[in-house]
């Protein structure tokens, strides 16, 4: 089949619900845009083995993978098509500031999430209860996927003797006020959120970077991607794509950005949205 474009999608909010749901409107929304030459890319935050997981959920085995905001992406063989580790004195730094201000914080290498608990207490079945994943068979099976990708170091997190540190996720009490002490003692980094806990990945990194990955194996341009998101972390892949798409509960600052704004995932958002491109657009139209 002929691919003459791609529909970048994030999952969290987007096409995945708080309690780790996957509507089958946008499930099948996703196979029709594929049956119609557009190329599925999952856009997320999180790391690779939970976002292949996901795909795999949404029927898009064979889809490429953008992680950790854009600083890992991988094709569907696992080859990496592009990698951007946190330079590892950064991640030294972060992991001595947050031991000394006492704020849990946790380190997304390729495979696992480091977690460093801080003075945060950790239980595994607060995160099964918070996410409400004993409601049903589906929602334990996907919160317990977070679970047993998890590491608690007992004291500092050991960057030297870990593997590359994708990005940096900081949690609980006092992670929201960490801005000030971490951003002004770190270089070399950027804030994936403006607001809310703080999460840093290497400077440049976001998910526009990893779709420019993508367009580079795929040799499109920037006017054959739709992009799907509902955060500001979305925002620069929404603002670049030929026709970014904004949920409807999206930051108003990100729906501005957006060229389409749909409905939020429980109105079924990207199913709308990308029914309405398809009917606008026919395979090979230039947007």
């Amino acid at each position: 089949m002929a691919i003459w474009g791609i529909v970048a999608v994030d999952l969290d909010g987007t096409v995945v619900r708080r309690g780790l749901e996957i509507r089958r409107a946008d499930r099948e929304a996703l196979h029709r845009a594929l049956e119609a030459g557009l190329l599925p890319v999952v856009a997320t935050g999180r790391r690779p083995a939970t976002a292949r997981r996901f795909a795999n959920d949404l029927g898009l085995s064979e889809s490429p993978l953008i992680c950790c905001d854009g600083a890992l992406v991988i094709g569907p063989d696992g080859e990496d098509w592009l990698a951007q580790p946190v330079p590892r004195e950064v991640v030294r730094k972060a992991a001595a500031l947050c031991q000394e201000h006492g704020v849990a914080a946790g380190f997304s290498t390729r495979e696992r999430l480091y977690v460093q608990p801080g003075n945060v207490r950790l239980h595994p079945w607060r995160h099964l209860l918070r996410r409400g994943a004993l409601r049903s068979p589906g929602k334990l099976r996907r919160a317990l996927w977070d679970i047993a990708e998890r590491t608690v170091v007992r004291e500092r997190f050991d960057a030297d003797d870990a593997p590359p540190v994708y990005k940096i996720d900081l949690f609980g009490p006092g992670s929201a006020e960490a801005r000030p002490w971490l951003m002004s003692e770190v270089e070399g980094v950027t804030e994936t959120m403006p607001k809310g806990p703080l999460e840093v990945v290497t400077e440049g990194v976001d998910k526009a970077s990893g779709i420019e990955a993508v367009l580079r194996r795929t040799g499109l341009a920037w006017e054959r991607v739709v992009a799907i998101g509902n955060d500001w972390n979305d925002a620069l892949m929404i603002e670049r794509a030929g026709f970014g798409v904004a949920m409807g509960d999206a930051p108003r600052a990100v729906r501005e950005r957006a060229r389409h704004v749909t409905g939020s995932i429980l109105e079924g958002g990207v199913a709308s949205a990308l029914e309405h491109y398809l009917a606008v657009h026919a395979p090979g139209d230039r947007l």
